[in-house]
């Protein structure tokens, strides 16, 4: 009884970072980390090249490009509990009818549309959104906690996807992942998930009104209200930051994105069994839940644009240890090493968006970032396909992917701090 009146004392928000926290890891974890593990198999089965394999991916991203501004702003206008709810039954449904076709195309059509549509709702996109509206003073902490999910989901799924398909073939390891994350997702959704915070709410008042816990980061209108002002679509366009932060984020992540598709096949291609290279996958995803422990605690007290740099150096580092196609021991010791600050790269994103936008808006800003974003994940994934054809290795492309995180720093280092009521200047005139 005393454990259950003190959990009942909790803020709310908590109770519901850990149920965002559960759907963000399994969202991710069996999407994005699990492919690559897929990805011999499966093209062994349907006899399809490297480049043709990723396909399977680049639906996923494909697919997010039209429905992220759906789920965006419908998470802004609905009830987020209903729209994961709804998000929960479409992923999973689509993974358990894929496990069971014999088609290529119909298993692309699964990824593209109902797979992505579970996958924004569920994921990185509800997930950050729900909590955003429930931490204020706390919020870049809050985030820093939720982008270990992803980090969580990954270390947790591929070992166990490894097993499932070396135990049982890659279509019931696929039609039970589905399985599991369905029945995840409704409980999460159903029995924590609530769409915003009240005044009643107990903690409320500290969580929004305490100006001691201000950062430089923080937007006045956003402490005292809670949520800040909604921008239109229009002024996202004229938006400088918008578009350099987009772009900036959208290089870095179609650098990782193609590096999660190809790791273990490089692995494998490396003569390791698909056992150890989903280890050293693991490994390095263990590694980055404490980069992001860490730039989530900084994320409320330096500059965002010094922590997307060290994040970006540790990409740069990890890459070239690939193009050196070291042993096991060095692997090992660079993902676990490197991997720490690599975790960084969603909380230092989501904590920028809040920070030059305001929360309020957060589920519509990143679903029209994602239009931004994903087709330069899709190109990356194409491009690192082809070249794996080509050349018979990956390492080419990881040199040209340095190049491109390069870019992505220079681009971030450019963001204007926003003006007190969250605009940059220069655009309140253009809008008008």
């Amino acid at each position: 009884m005393i454990f259950i009146d003190r959990f009942l004392s909790v803020y709310q928000g908590w109770r519901v970072l850990g149920a965002s926290f559960v759907c963000a890891a399994m969202a991710l974890g069996f999407t994005v980390y699990v492919f690559g593990i897929f990805v011999v198999p499966v093209s062994a089965e349907f006899g399809l090249s490297r480049a043709d394999a990723n396909n399977g991916m680049i639906a996923l991203q494909l697919g997010s490009i039209f429905m992220a501004p759906l789920v965006g702003r419908l998470m802004d206008k609905l009830s987020a509990r209903h729209i994961m709810m709804m998000g929960g039954v479409a992923f999973g449904g689509a993974l358990m009818l894929a496990s069971r076709t014999n088609s290529t195309w119909f298993m692309l059509l699964m990824l593209t549309v109902p797979l992505t549509f579970g996958y924004a709702a569920c994921g990185v996109l509800g997930a950050n959104t729900v909590v955003v509206r429930w931490f204020s003073n706390r919020r870049g902490r809050a985030l820093g906690i939720l982008a270990l999910s992803t980090s969580v989901g990954g270390m947790l799924s591929q070992p166990l996807t490894a097993f499932l398909i070396d135990t049982f073939g890659w279509r019931t390891a696929l039609f039970q992942i589905g399985l599991i994350a369905t029945v995840g997702f409704l409980l999460m959704a159903t029995l924590v998930i609530r769409n915003r915070p009240t005044g009643s709410e107990r903690g409320y008042q500290k969580e929004f009104s305490d100006p001691g816990r201000e950062t430089e980061h923080d937007n006045p209108a956003d402490i005292s209200a809670g949520q800040g002002r909604l921008w239109t679509y229009k002024e996202l366009l004229c938006s400088r930051n918008f578009w350099l932060l987009s772009i900036g984020i959208g290089l870095m992540q179609a650098s990782d994105q193609a590096l999660l598709a190809s790791q273990v096949p490089h692995f494998q291609d490396l003569g390791f069994d698909i056992k150890t290279a989903a280890l050293l996958a693991s490994v390095k995803t263990f590694s980055a839940i404490g980069g992001k422990v860490v730039v989530g605690y900084l994320a409320d007290k330096v500059d965002l644009r010094w922590l997307f740099l060290c994040v970006a150096c540790a990409n740069i580092g990890i890459l070239a240890v690939y193009m050196m196609q070291p042993s096991f021991a060095v692997l090992l010791c660079t993902v676990a090493v490197l991997g720490i600050a690599v975790g960084g790269v969603f909380p230092v994103w989501t904590t920028l968006i809040s920070w030059l936008f305001g929360p309020r808006s957060f589920g519509t800003v990143m679903g029209v970032m994602m239009i931004i974003t994903n087709p330069l994940a899709i190109i990356a994934l194409r491009v690192i396909g082809v070249v794996h054809d080509r050349y018979d290795s990956y390492v080419p492309a990881f040199g040209g992917f340095i190049v491109i995180v390069l870019i992505a720093i220079t681009l971030i280092a450019s963001l204007k701090p926003p003006s007190g009521d969250g605009d940059e200047p220069a655009i309140k005139d253009a809008v008008k």
